[in-house]
Order: C-alpha cells, then structure tokens, then sequence
C-alpha cells in the first residue's frame, strides 16, 4: 500500500478520535510509573524536587505520547504494515525523543518551568532511564496484544471454517433439492395427465401452479440460501398445487410480516416438511414467521410456526408423526448454523416450531 497524506492522517489521528477515559487513566498511570521508577519521588538526589510538576512533566511527555502512539503502532501491525517488534519498539523511541527533547522544553517549560539544576545531562539521563522503563512496559502490553491478535486470528479462522462446512452442506442440500423436485414434478405431472380426461381446466390450473413453483426454484444469485418470502411463496404454490381445485392455497394459511420477508432461510425445508403434512387429505395447517419475543430478541433468535387448525387432533398429529424430523433438522442446521432448532410439539394439535439466529 501506497502511503498517501489522507492515509497517514487517518493514521495518525485514529487513536486520538477514540480516545476515552481509559487511555487517559492509562497515561495517567504510565506518567506516574515512569516518575517512580526514576526515582524522583524519593528525592534521593535533589531534595528540592517538586513532585507534583514532575508528576505534570511525566503525563504530558510520556503518558499521552505513548498511549497514543502505541494506538498508532496497534493498526500499523493489525494491517500486516510492519512487524509488531519494530512498531512498538519505534513507538517508544518516538515517545521518549519527543518527550525530552521537544514536549517538555518547547510546549510545557514556558506553562510550567523547570528545575533550576535541570541541564542537558539531566535531559539525556532521563531519556536513557525513561526509555528502559517505558520499553518494558510496552513489551509486556505487547505480548498480551499479541496474544489478542492470534486468539482473534485462529477465532476468524474457526469461523472462516464453519461458513465453508455450511457452504458445503448447502449445496449438497440443493443436490438434494434437485433429486427431490424431479419427484414431485412427475408426480404432479401424471396427476395433471389423468385430469386432463376428466377436468381440463383444473388440470390447466394445476400445470400452471407446476410450472410457477419450478420456475421459483430454478438456481438465482446465492443458491446456497434462500429468504422468508421466497420460501412462503414457494409454500403458497405447493399448496395450489396439492388443493382441490389448484387455484387458492385453501389449505395452507400464510401470514409473514413485511419486516421479516428479507430474512435469510435455508432451502429444501418447508417445501419437504408442508409436503408431507399436506399429503394426508383434509388437514388444515398455518403457517407464520413470528416477530421476535423480549427473549428472542434479546438472543437474536427468529421463530417460525407451523401449526394444525383441524380437523381433528387424530389426522393432524397422524400427519405431523409421518415427518422425518431429524432430516429436516439436519437440512436447517447445516444452512443457518449449529442454533437453529425444529421442534415438534403434539398436543393438542400438533405444532412444529422453527427458531434460528437473526442475521
């Protein structure tokens, strides 16, 4: 990367516009330290010493410089820029040559003044003693971030990891997808072969149904993943396509709110579980994505709910018990990660609930 002026000013100036009250505490805390262990607080050279204005010197010089310019040598190593010895080792230099030879004589000396014995021997003693010190420090904080960086590296990796499993597991799913529409569509197909001797137009309606639901299946930008509407749609045809008389889904209630149509959702789901829940004559089901409760939201979590309206507890919970369950499970699981749940409640009328991670 090219440096540019916008870029180092974004550098440069990014730890100080985050700047909050901790880095202030940690300046404070860095000024007081460096003080200390230079033994100026002891007084066991120059009894005249004023420990408050020392104090002052010690914050303003060190403390802030470093805290941020050891910000500034955080993004340095985060962007891969420049190996974390050389950044932090230059933050200290940088710190210390600033703070001796132009903090403290050209911006604080004319506030707060000087020492009388202060010399430039003094000047390259405590250069010498601050920058031991305060490396050391540095070195420690170093290590630690250090640690941060790899925990944070092998995490992403982990997760990078977990996205291509569920890559992968996706397009098998629509591998299977596509062993399972060929099913349905030559089950349908000779369905609409016998009514066309018997009711032509109900068999032009279930064709038109067919064809729309294949036509809403066919592969579109991001196959591994499909949205709430899209699959309520698809809903909407099967049960068109499996009615009485192909033209409502009269069987099938649907109710998605408009918030929540954009929501991801995996494929070969729904379709597979309203299929066999539908294939048991006179059911009623609804079928409806649920604004997310305190907990949920709390959690992140979506719900969906597919429950029996009737006619009676015996054909519905029939109809629910000839689900594969665990397949299903395994199909949500494998696209919306390891969180998302299909749960089947059976009484008193059988209702399966689908919950899984917000995106």
């Amino acid at each position: 990367m090219k440096p540019t002026l916008p870029w180092l000013l974004e550098l440069l100036l990014h730890p100080l516009s985050t700047w909050t009250w901790r880095h202030a505490m940690w300046a404070a805390f860095i000024g007081a330290a460096n003080l200390f262990c230079n033994g100026t607080p002891l007084a066991n050279t120059h009894v005249e010493t004023q420990i408050l204005r020392g104090l002052v010197y010690n914050v303003l010089q060190f403390g802030v410089p470093l805290v941020w310019l050891v910000g500034v040598a955080d993004r340095l190593v985060d962007r891969g820029l420049l190996p974390d010895a050389l950044a932090y080792l230059g933050a200290v230099l940088l710190t210390v040559w600033a703070g001796v030879w132009f903090v403290a004589p050209v911006l604080l000396a004319p506030w707060l003044g000087v020492e009388p014995w202060w010399d430039a021997q003094a000047d390259r003693n405590l250069a010498f003693s601050s920058f031991g010190w305060l490396l050391l420090g540095t070195m420690f904080y170093a290590q630690r971030r250090g640690n941060q960086r790899a925990t944070q590296q092998r995490e992403a990796a982990e997760q990078a990891q977990a996205r291509q499993q569920r890559e992968l597991a996706a397009a098998q799913l629509l591998a299977l997808q596509a062993r399972v529409d060929p099913e349905l569509l030559f089950e349908r197909l000779r369905a609409v072969d016998a009514e066309l001797q018997t009711d032509p137009e109900l068999a032009r309606r279930r064709l038109s149904a067919l064809i729309d639901l294949l036509r809403l299946l066919q592969p579109h930008h991001d196959a591994r993943i499909s949205t709430l509407a899209r699959e309520f749609d698809s809903a909407a045809l099967l049960a068109r396509l499996l009615g009485r008389d192909a033209q409502l889904p009269e069987r099938l209630l649907l109710q998605l709110p408009a918030g929540l149509q954009d929501q991801p959702f995996a494929p070969s789901v729904l379709l597979p579980l309203l299929r066999q829940l539908l294939a048991t004559p006179g059911t009623l089901w609804r079928l409806r994505a649920l604004p997310a409760t305190a907990e949920q939201a709390t959690s992140g979590r979506l719900s969906l709910q597919l429950s029996a309206e009737g006619p009676d507890a015996a054909s519905t919970q029939a109809a629910a018990q000839s689900v594969p369950l665990a397949q299903l499970r395994e199909r949500l699981q494998a696209v919306l990660g390891p969180d998302a749940r299909l749960d089947l409640q059976l009484h008193p009328l059988p209702r399966f609930e689908l919950q899984w991670p917000a995106s």
